[in-house]
């Protein structure tokens, strides 16, 4: 279920923050969109993603992985921003991360997006194109099926798997696919410069 306020109280955006309820929550040019807990499932896929790409990141100096951070559009300022799972910046575009902000200005190189069902995730693209992000990845919750979403020109494309079914994210160093494990859905993930296959 999805919430959308045109009109939020000061109370009630008080009380979110203060429970720790908004750190998900977002702002869609001036309408206020409240997010809903994520089901362990999803968070499984989350968590598992970051802490992987975090220590892949800094083993090889690719650069700055965040979570609970902002993408904004600079012209609407904090009237319109989407908050990703997390996103990685990579190395010499760190100055795209500030200290004091909850935002970043300018589009990540990869933006990285779990799709529940009923949730917004296809219709956040179009903003992170325009904010000028190198890919988004996507993995859907329930089947593990990846998507990668990369920029050419002006405008995010979806990727085609190369003959052996992997989609690559340049941006990531890595590939990925679909598979299962004792019955159930799992994302294998190889990882380019370690080439080493881990399942989430």
């Amino acid at each position: 279920m999805k919430v959308l306020l045109l009109e939020a109280s000061e109370s009630l955006l008080e009380e979110r923050r203060r429970r720790g309820l908004d750190r998900r929550d977002e702002v869609w040019e001036g309408v206020y969109h409240m997010v809903p807990p994520l089901t362990n499932e999803h968070q499984r896929i989350v968590d598992g993603l970051h802490f992987l790409f975090t220590g892949y990141f800094l083993k090889h100096d690719l650069g700055t992985v965040r979570s609970c951070i902002g993408i904004r559009d600079v012209r609407g300022a904090d009237a319109n921003y989407r908050v990703p799972e997390w996103f990685a910046v990579r190395a010499g575009r760190e100055a795209l991360l500030h200290d004091e902000s909850s935002y970043v200005d300018e589009g990540p190189d990869v933006v990285v997006e779990v799709r529940s069902p009923g949730d917004e995730t296809d219709e956040k693209i179009p903003f992170y194109e325009a904010a000028g992000a190198g890919e988004v990845l996507i993995v859907d919750r329930d089947t593990r099926r990846p998507e990668v979403w990369r920029r050419s020109g002006k405008k995010l494309a979806p990727v085609s798997p190369g003959t052996d079914g992997w989609l690559y994210c340049e941006g990531l160093k890595a590939f990925f696919r679909a598979g299962e494990r004792e019955g159930r859905p799992v994302l294998r993930v190889l990882l380019e410069l370690d080439k080493t296959e881990h399942l989430i």
